[in-house]
């Protein structure tokens, strides 16, 4: 029993690392730009191998999960099997099996990368401790903070990471930090940036406060600057979801009033820079704000200090209101789009047309990319249209249907800039049908805990992602990530699991004297360990995954 125990604390110290290394040092892990995709996938897909074979071998030797981390009657499981098995299915009768198999036509987004995100999504699930969400979500904002000033430094032609020396200059444009072009980057904040924030709204005390403040000041940077429209999407569903549960107060309302603070100064002088100094990045949505960035920094300031000293410590629920607010919100954007693109004589809306009017320059013509890809999966044969043309098969598939039709526009597109669409073109209405499945399963059981710990911030996370996807790319930098989210939620979603006492055998003659309770180690004693094995692990797999993976390079 001890032994057991022993291996199962060994576990769950490797599944932190193992969270640690793909959620915050994998997103810094870059070599060569000019070949980034390739680079990302292969050090991600041996990172996942690595750890998920070691927690394996831990398994075998007798590190069990703990009881109730798996059964036969859990839908979530169930819906990832279903999910695996379509994605096989697909691929073997793929357009192209081999490079579906490896997501070559298709940003590496392949069977390997499924079959190696949902192992480590069962590792983490099996291993995972209760306990790491406060340390992992301070190691995800360190994460934050250098992926952005990285981002903002390659805005203002800073260039520290070697983006211009390995891209070409029409290419400079779309790269920037880390996790390459702007969307990746979008892709990764739409996750980490709820994460971050929610742990600076929860904070309790003053040195919580300042230990969360700071990722939280460069999470408004973040939102500033990062050039894509899916981020302000993500962020706005978390923000909708957050206001209806019944934590949210008047101190939730001046946290926010405090983020919203962080992003007007951000905007502000973003905005200054902008029109002053030369840049070659885009413009974000949200950097529009800038114009006005005085004018909301006062205003959040002057809400921040009406709910601090005017109310004097109350805390008034507000969450009715904040639903609200929500319905009316989600109403009212439902009969805009509606109106803007049904309705012929709907009337001008100035600025606001670009946003709610879909034709195929919307988006940066993500409109062209869902049009087409709605088009070849309907032109598809029935078999095609139930199990998909492969994995990664969409410029193929798409070049097919559009013959001698094809433009330059539709050449540029490998990827139908919205997972769900991409789900259902190359893995069928089983495939979109599987991943709809996990995503709500997994959503459901999170609704039904919601008040436990590390439930809400997660649950955020993957709730601003799946709207961002409606707007993005699965790839190797950001799926992983998400996976290992789902696999922790599920742990959070469980009831406390207690560390049981080895028994002693009776013993006779004089009691022995009570123990007193062990002290908890600090901060650096708990998470150096594991954070310092996540980042050999990556620098080693990084390093193994040339020889690996080398045929791909």
């Amino acid at each position: 029993m001890q032994q057991t125990q022993q291996l199962r604390q060994l576990a769950a110290r490797s599944a932190t690392a193992f969270l640690l290394a793909v959620l915050c040092v994998y997103p810094l892990y870059i070599d060569k730009f000019s070949n980034l995709g390739v680079v990302k996938f292969t050090g991600v897909c041996t990172l996942s191998w690595a750890f998920c074979l070691w927690l394996g071998a831990l398994a075998l030797v007798g590190a069990v999960p703990r009881p109730g981390r798996f059964t036969t009657q859990d839908p979530t499981l169930w819906s990832l099997g279903a999910f695996v098995l379509v994605t096989l299915v697909s691929t073997a009768t793929s357009l192209s099996p081999v490079a579906s198999f490896w997501g070559l036509g298709g940003y590496y987004g392949g069977l390997m990368m499924v079959f190696f995100t949902a192992a480590g999504y069962l590792a983490i699930r099996a291993f995972a401790p209760q306990d790491l969400l406060n340390g992992l979500t301070f190691c995800v904002g360190i994460t934050t903070a250098i992926v952005t000033v990285l981002y903002v430094l390659n805005i203002f032609n800073i260039d520290l990471i070697g983006t211009y020396a390995d891209t070409a200059v029409v290419e400079r444009a779309q790269f920037f930090s880390t996790l390459g072009q702007k969307n990746f980057n979008s892709g990764f904040m739409a996750f980490a940036l709820p994460l971050v924030f929610y742990a600076f709204l929860v904070a309790r005390g003053v040195r919580h406060t300042i230990f969360y403040g700071i990722p939280a000041f460069f999470g408004g940077l973040a939102l500033a600057v990062v050039d894509a429209e899916g981020l302000a999407l993500g962020i706005g569903a978390a923000v909708l979801v957050l206001i209806c549960q019944k934590m949210f107060t008047t101190r939730t309302l001046r946290r926010i009033a405090v983020i919203g603070a962080f992003f007007f100064f951000h905007a502000g002088w973003m905005q200054y820079m902008r029109t002053h100094v030369y840049t070659q990045g885009g413009k974000p949505m949200l950097a529009a704000l800038g114009h006005m960035g005085l004018e909301g920094l006062a205003a959040c300031t002057i809400l921040w200090a009406v709910l601090r000293f005017g109310l004097h410590g109350r805390e008034i629920p507000l969450w009715r209101a904040g639903r609200v607010v929500a319905a009316v919100a989600v109403t009212a954007a439902v009969l805009l789009y509606g109106l803007a693109n049904f309705w012929p004589g709907f009337p001008s809306l100035g600025r606001l047309d670009d946003i709610l009017i879909i034709n195929d320059d919307w988006g940066t013509y993500r409109g062209t990319a869902w049009r087409i890809t709605w088009s070849t999966w309907l032109s598809q044969p029935l078999w095609r249209k139930i199990i998909g043309v492969g994995t990664g098969m969409m410029h193929t598939a798409m070049m097919d249907w559009a013959g001698t039709g094809v433009t330059d526009r539709m050449k540029t597109f490998y990827a139908a800039h919205n997972e769900y669409l991409e789900q259902l073109l190359t893995t069928g209405v089983l495939g979109l049908a599987a991943w709809v499945w996990f995503i709500v399963a997994h959503l459901r059981r999170a609704a039904k805990n919601w008040l436990r710990p590390g439930v809400a911030p997660v649950a955020l996370a993957l709730v601003s992602y799946l709207a961002h996807a409606v707007v993005s790319i699965r790839v190797s930098m950001i799926f992983p990530e998400i996976m290992l989210l789902f696999a922790l939620l599920m742990v959070f979603c469980r009831p406390p699991e207690e560390e049981s006492a080895p028994a002693e055998k009776p013993r006779h003659g004089k009691a022995k004297k009570r123990e007193e309770p062990l002290a908890k180690p600090g901060l650096i004693r708990l998470w150096a360990p594991p954070a310092v094995a996540a980042v050999v692990m990556m620098a080693v797999c990084g390093a193994a995954s040339r020889v690996f993976f080398g045929f791909l390079f």
